[in-house]
C-alpha cells in the first residue's frame, strides 16, 4: 500500500522531470498539476500563453487579457489524456469562463480537474481492497481591470483540493494560492510597410503557504511560477497575419536555481480568423528536468465555435507524459462577430498602408 502511494504521488511530477533518474537540481512542489498547460492552443505553440492574444483559456496563463477580448463573453472546454503510453484513464480536465463587465473590466473562473485514474487495493496477502480514484481539482476566479487603453491587471483566488485517499493510508490536501498578472497591447503600429501589434505579459502564478501531504511529513512548497512574455503579430493585409513570441518562466520554490530558466519559442498564423497554424520548441536545462520538445497545431472556426488541435514532438532524453497524444480544445465567443480578433483593424487603413 505504501509503495502504491508513493509511485501515485510521483506521476504529476512527471510535469517536470519526466521519467528521468539521472537528472539533478529537480524541485518537486505540492500540486504539480498546476503547472500542466491545459488547452491546444497554447500547446501549439510550446506550452506558452502569458503573452499571446486574448482567448478562452487566459483564465490559466494570464487574467489581464481577458480586458482586452471582443465581445461579452468567452468559453472553452478541453481534456487532455496523460500518459497516454502507460494507461488510458489518467486525464487532465478544464473549463473557463469569462464575462465582461464593462469596458474596463472583466471577470473569469476556471476549474481544472487532474484525475490518476481507478486504483486497485489489496492488502499485504493480496485481498481485493476494491478501488479508488485519487484526483487533483483547482477551482478558481479572476477579476481583470484595464487601467489604460494599452495596460491592464489581474489578480486571482484559487482553492486547491488533493484527495489520494488509498485506504487509511491516503493524505489529502485543502489550500488556497493567489495569482497577480499584468498585460500590455499596443495600438495598431507600422513596422516597414505593414501594421503590427506588440504584446506584453507577466504572471506570478500559485502564491501560497506550504501545505502538508501526509501527516507527520514534511511540508511542501506550492509552484510559485514566474512568467514573462512578448510577441509581436504582423499584420499583411486584412485577411493574414502572423505572430511570433518568446515567454521564460522559473519555478520560484526553496534551493531553486533562478538563472535556469526554461524558455519557449513560438508562432501563429492567422487566416481571416477562422484558420490558424501553429508552432513552437521548449527548451528546459538539464539541470532541472531537460524537458525539450517542439510542437505543431491548428485552429478553425465555426462561426462563434473554435476548434484546437496540437501535438508534441520530444527531442530530449526525458520522456514526455504527452507524447503520442493528439490535443484538442474546443471555445466558444458570445456576442463576438469576429471568433478570435481581439484588436480592432479597420481593413481600409491596412490596406492603404502595405500599399
Amino acid at each position: 500500500m505504501k509503495k502504491l502511494l508513493f509511485w501515485l504521488l510521483l506521476i504529476p511530477l512527471s510535469v517536470k522531470v519526466g521519467f528521468s533518474q539521472e537528472t539533478s537540481g529537480v524541485q518537486s512542489t505540492a500540486a504539480p498539476f498546476l503547472l500542466i498547460v491545459p488547452d491546444a492552443r497554447s500547446g501549439g505553440m510550446a506550452d506558452m500563453g502569458v503573452a499571446t492574444s486574448t482567448d478562452a483559456y487566459s483564465q490559466f496563463f494570464n487574467p489581464a487579457k481577458y480586458t482586452f477580448m471582443e465581445g461579452d463573453m468567452l468559453l472553452g472546454v478541453n481534456y487532455t489524456p496523460w500518459l497516454r503510453n502507460l494507461t488510458n484513464d489518467v486525464f487532465l480536465g478544464s473549463f473557463s469562463f469569462a464575462r465582461r463587465i464593462n469596458e474596463r473590466s472583466t471577470w473569469g473562473v476556471g476549474m481544472r480537474y487532474f484525475s490518476y485514474g481507478s486504483i486497485d487495493l489489496s492488502d499485504a496477502n493480496g485481498n481485493n481492497l476494491g478501488s479508488q480514484n485519487p484526483y487533483e481539482v483547482a477551482i478558481d476566479g479572476s477579476y481583470s481591470l484595464k487601467l489604460s487603453e494599452n495596460f491592464s491587471t489581474a489578480v486571482t483566488g484559487r482553492y486547491v483540493r488533493a484527495d489520494y485517499a488509498l485506504g487509511d493510508e491516503g493524505s489529502d490536501m485543502n489550500t488556497f494560492v493567489a495569482d497577480v498578472g499584468a498585460y500590455y497591447q499596443s495600438d495598431m503600429m507600422k513596422l516597414g510597410k505593414n501594421n503590427g501589434i506588440w504584446r506584453a505579459g507577466m504572471s506570478l502564478s500559485n502564491i501560497g503557504f506550504n501545505v502538508e501531504l501526509v501527516d507527520g511529513a514534511p511540508k511542501s512548497q506550492m509552484p510559485t511560477n514566474l512568467k514573462l512574455g512578448s510577441g509581436y503579430e504582423l499584420i499583411m493585409d486584412p485577411k493574414n497575419s502572423i505572430a511570433a513570441n518568446v515567454e521564460i518562466n522559473s519555478l520560484l520554490v526553496k534551493d531553486s536555481d533562478f538563472g535556469s530558466l526554461i524558455y519557449a519559442l513560438g508562432a501563429e498564423y492567422k487566416y481571416n480568423d477562422v484558420f490558424a497554424l501553429r508552432t513552437g520548441y521548449f527548451h528546459e536545462a538539464e539541470s532541472s528536468g531537460n524537458r525539450q520538445f517542439a510542437t505543431v497545431g491548428g485552429g478553425i472556426a465555426f462561426k462563434s465555435a473554435r476548434l484546437d488541435l496540437s501535438y508534441l514532438f520530444n527531442t530530449s532524453d526525458v520522456a514526455s507524459p504527452l507524447e503520442n497524444t493528439m490535443r484538442f480544445s474546443l471555445s466558444y465567443a458570445f456576442g463576438n462577430n469576429n471568433n478570435a480578433a481581439d484588436v480592432e483593424i479597420d481593413d481600409d487603413e491596412v490596406v492603404a498602408q502595405t500599399k
